[in-house]
């Protein structure tokens, strides 16, 4: 039998899911990312925070919170495709120099 506290955390990672793939769809930038890793990622951060908030809220402020993390992720992978002299510069450019 399934805990109140497992039944809410799934209720939001079904509601993030399907947020998820509409971000997806309607930006191009965001459809390289691994699915499965943003909601891995989600389910994590519902470990943190109260599945009974996210639920409790309206699909335009989950929505942005959801872009919010998924922007970080993408940034987080910028540097995965680049040469180890296309980091270097990028570090210099970074630094200012």
């Amino acid at each position: 039998m399934m805990t109140q506290a497992s039944v809410e955390k799934n209720t939001a990672i079904k509601r993030i899911s399907e947020m998820i793939d509409k971000i997806m769809e309607k930006e191009n930038i965001y459809q390289k990312l691994d699915r499965n890793e943003l909601i891995e990622t989600f389910s994590k951060l519902l470990d943190k925070i109260s599945p009974q908030e996210i639920n409790s809220l309206d699909n335009l402020e989950l929505t942005k919170r959801i872009e919010g993390v998924i922007i970080v992720d993408a940034m987080s992978h910028l540097l995965d495709d680049f040469t180890p002299e296309q980091i270097e510069i990028f570090e210099a450019g970074v630094a200012g120099k």
